[in-house]
Order: structure tokens, then sequence, then C-alpha cells
């Protein structure tokens, strides 16, 4: 029932996953040694995994053991079950192979199986026998233990060594201690006094972190994009309309929107997908065309503009900065925004942006590729009304089977597809900001995995004490 993103930490701490996605962005072997398609089409993908690993329960892990927690993933019904792809069945084959028959085709199998998913992340049987002992105390194969003792609710959380761990020389530390403090400054103030060693940061913090010395980790990640769900016309008729939705597309400045950001972490996005994501195309994107976009206001009928109102946040959008600025650049192209703030917490805000109660709504999407962006925005707050593109869906199959640069140009088609239809209207690309202080090494971050972890299966891929 985890997130994933940053919150990843409370997890993949105590739960190694079938393959690691390493802070610059490459599958590494974990507790699968290796992987492969069976056949052709991209349907079956089977997993060896490492031999003499044990849970923290001291059970052996096992195919069976593996199957019985990916089956309990899938059956779930946690946030992240929809971005492992359509899923028919996993199975074990072999004592120590486990092999996952897709429904469709899926290119990004060994993607899906890394810490952010997890469906790879593995329960041992004392846990899903009693999945309720989970809240208070591991069951995992990681590097560390949940220590339920050292632990306070909502403000630390406490890992100690795992002595059944299979590489020793992985656990650089003899415990890791994960503090919640939600106010930038004192997030601050905790690195530069040497209370915590690593934090997510905040680019209105940034220039005070560098000038205290702190050494700063960034990465792209989060591409915020302006929702317009409602494409039939339920509740804004407008939006019905392709010509609106693609004026709306043409009206935004990005450019002033990220020099008034912050250039330095904020930049402008002008598709669906982030630079350096597979599938990125130069050669397409809304511009700032002013004149384009009242014309086809004008074509479409609503020369005067119109009123909508539009669902946002102040948890990830802080002071809604985003959602303003998107709000009054809409007026020039005469629409007029009433936003609705969501400011308690983000399940409250995916309820409400589901809820089909609101034409439009303002949240970012993430995914180094098309395929994981494309299966991330096909459904939930993204698409409250289940819209659906025969082009798009055939280009996304199509890919799907495919390899190599042949996939790359079919995502690449994909991401023409979602400008032309304008469901989703690109903003601007943020970037994950961390601080890190002179007594911890190996902290990076990539396009690849913007969220890093201070955890790896071998001793290279951790971080360490300077």
């Amino acid at each position: 029932m985890a997130g994933n993103g940053g919150s990843t930490v409370y997890t993949a701490l105590a739960y190694d996953s079938l393959i690691h996605l390493s802070n610059d962005g490459k599958l590494e072997p974990d507790l699968a040694e290796s992987w492969k398609y069976v056949g052709t089409g991209n349907k079956v993908f089977e997993l060896t995994l490492r031999s003499g690993v044990k849970f923290t329960d001291g059970k052996p892990l096992t195919a069976d053991a593996a199957v019985a927690s990916m089956q309990y993933f899938l059956k779930a019904g946690g946030p992240l079950v929809p971005s492992v792809g359509a899923i028919d069945k996993v199975e074990a084959t072999g004592p120590l192979t486990v092999r996952v028959t897709y429904k469709q085709p899926n290119p990004d199998a060994a993607g899906t199986m890394e810490q952010y998913h997890g469906i790879g992340t593995l329960i041992g049987p004392d846990g899903l026998a009693n999945p309720q002992s989970l809240l208070t105390k591991s069951d995992g194969t990681g590097a560390y233990a949940y220590d339920n003792a050292g632990s306070v609710a909502g403000s630390r959380y406490s890992y100690t060594k795992n002595p059944n761990y299979f590489n020793p020389k992985a656990q650089r530390f003899s415990k890791v201690s994960v503090r919640v403090i939600g106010d930038p400054q004192a997030v601050l103030s905790a690195v530069r006094t040497g209370q915590v060693d690593y934090a997510s940061g905040n680019d209105s913090t940034a220039d005070a972190a560098k000038a205290a010395g702190l050494k700063i980790v960034k990465a792209p990640f989060f591409n915020w994009e302006l929702i317009l769900g409602d494409t039939k016309g339920t509740i804004s008729k407008p939006l019905a309309d392709p010509r609106v939705r693609q004026a709306i597309g043409y009206a935004i400045n990005r450019d002033a929107l990220s020099k008034a950001f912050n250039a330095d972490f904020t930049k402008p996005s002008t598709q669906q997908l982030i630079e350096g994501a597979d599938g990125y195309d130069q050669s397409i994107g809304y511009t700032y065309d002013l004149q384009k976009a009242k014309s086809l206001m004008a074509a479409a009928g609503y020369s005067k503009g119109f009123p909508l109102e539009i669902l946002t946040e102040s948890v990830l959008d802080r002071n809604t900065t985003y959602s303003q600025a998107i709000a009054d650049a809409l007026k020039a192209i005469g629409i007029t925004v009433k936003l609705k703030v969501i400011s308690t917490t983000v399940p409250q805000f995916i309820g409400e942006a589901t809820s089909k109660k609101y034409a439009a709504a303002i949240w970012p999407s993430a995914g180094p590729n098309m395929f994981q962006n494309y299966s991330q925005v096909s459904g939930g707050l993204f698409n409250p009304f289940g819209h659906q593109d025969a082009q798009l869906d055939g280009i996304m199959q199509r890919a799907s089977a495919a390899d190599g640069s042949e996939r790359t140009g079919l995502y690449q088609q994909a991401s023409k597809r979602f400008q032309e239809l304008a469901w989703l209207i690109p903003v601007i690309a943020t970037e994950n900001v961390y601080y890190v202080n002179s007594k911890l090494e190996g902290v990076s971050a990539s396009v690849g995995n913007p969220n890093p972890m201070p955890i790896g299966p071998t001793p290279d891929l951790s971080w360490r004490k300077a």
C-alpha cells in the first residue's frame, strides 16, 4: 500500500527489490541475479533469484515465496498497481525462477521490478500471513530491519542492521534514522547543524544551503501539468473542443514562469515527457503563441472566454504558486479561473480529483520513458472521466512490442499525439533538490533516478561515511 518517489526510503531500507535501480539510473541485480524475456513480443518475463537469501523471519527466499509476495501486491490494490503493467499471471517455474506473463506487451518489465514500483519489493511468508504485523515490524530481505521501539510515529523511523542480510559489506551503517521535518528552513538547519546527514531540500533554501557549504544534488523529476480531464464537456462544455484545449497550451509563457520560479531548479516543459526521458522529441511541443491561442478560441466559438474551476493543492505546490501562475496566464484568452485548493493531504486531493466533480486539475506526472508515463496518465486523477484515443493506444501497443530505436520512435509519435489531444497541458518541469553534509559520500541523482536511496545490494551502490 506504500507510495513511491522519495517516500520509497521507508520500504527500501527493509525490503530489497528483485532489481535495483541505481542512483545513476541503471538496473542492477538484487534479489534477482538475472532476467530476460521469453520468446518474442515482450509478454513473458523471467527472473532467476539469488540463492542463499533469507527474510528477517529466517525463512529462505524461494520462487514460491516471491510469487506469493507479488500476488499479494496485485490483490492489495495499492496506488502502484497500475504502474506495473497488465499482468495475467505470476508463477514459479523452478525453485529459484519466477515467470511473469502479461496480458499485453510490457517493454519495461525490468523497470517495474525495482524499488519504486512495489511488486518487486518482496515480503516474507510470516508478514504475508499477518499483514497487520507489518505496521510494527518488517519482514523483508533488506539491509536493515524496522525498529518500532526506536521510532516515533510521524517524527522518526529507525532501522537497525538485518543480521540475515546476504551481503554484509553493503551495510554501511549500524543504524539509519528517517526524520520527518516539514518546514524547509528547519530542514536546512538540521543538515547544517549535523542533526541529519541528508535531506530533501527546497529551491527556496538552496542558495542558503550552498552558502553553508552543503553539497547540493538535483535531478529533473516532476512535469507539472494542467489536467483537462473533462474532454467530453460534462462539467465544462468548452473543454470538449480540442481547439480550446490546444489554445490553453499555447497561452502559457513557460520561459517567463521558469525564470520567475528560479531557473536553476525549474525548466519550461512543452511536452508530455521531460528532456532526457525515452520518447522526448525536441522538434515538438507547445510554444508560447498568444495570437494562435486567441485564434483557436475564436474558431471554437469562445472568443470571449469562459469560467473554469480548477482543483489544486498546497502540499506539493506550496502556497499554490504554480497554480496561481497558470490561472493568471489563462486570463489572456478570457478564461477566468477559480482555484479549489486542497490544503490537507495528498490522498484527499487524489480523492477529490477522481470524484468527477472538477473539469480540470493541476498535478505533476513523472516517468523516465513514455511507457511508464502513459501507464500513469491513462487512469486515476490524470483521467477521471475515462477518455480514450484509439490512435494513441495503437501507437503504444506497437511500441510495447518493439525494441531499441524503433520503440523510441513510436514513443515520440505518442508524444506528438498527446500534444494533438491536449488532454494534459505541460507547464514546467521541476527538479528534486537534496542537501548532503560533508560526513556523507556516494549520494547522486539522475533523470533515470531522481529519488536517490541510501542502500544498494553491493557496497559501491550504498551511501557511506566520508
